[in-house]
Order: structure tokens, then sequence, then C-alpha cells
């Protein structure tokens, strides 16, 4: 039997009405993006941020022990 043929036999079960709809949804959409955006800031934002502080921590080391700031590898626009 083809998979179509097996879908076209399928019961689709009728549409929910819109208050039960709603409530499914904030049910179990909700606490799930929740934990995505608490496990994307962990994991991401978090690390950025303090491989941003550890960089700027080590040209303050630098500074201390060389007395001038470390070259940045980056260059400027003109005009900055």
């Amino acid at each position: 039997m083809d998979l179509l043929e097996h879908l076209a036999d399928v019961a689709v079960p009728p549409v929910p009405a819109p208050r039960e709809f709603a409530t499914g949804v904030r049910r179990k959409l909700h606490p799930r993006l929740l934990a995505f955006h608490v496990a994307e800031f962990a994991l991401g934002a978090t690390a950025w941020a303090a491989g941003h502080m550890l960089v700027a921590l080590f040209a303050a080391v630098v500074y201390t022990v060389t007395g001038s700031w470390p070259r940045s590898t980056r260059r400027l626009p003109p005009g900055r």
C-alpha cells in the first residue's frame, strides 16, 4: 500500500476549540521555550561575556607586567 493511500484512510481529529487550543499551547510550548531561552543564555551569552572578560583581564595583567597595553589585532576604521 502506498504511503499516501494509507494517509488518506487515517482519521483526522476535529479542530479544538480556541480556548482549549490556547490552553494547550500555554501548557506545552511555553515551558519548552523558557527552558530553551535559559539554556541558550547559560551556554551562549554567559560564555561570550566570560570570554570578553578574560581578554580584558589578560590585557590588564600584560599592562601590569610590561607597562604598556597589548596591541590590538583588529584595525579600527579611519576617523576613530
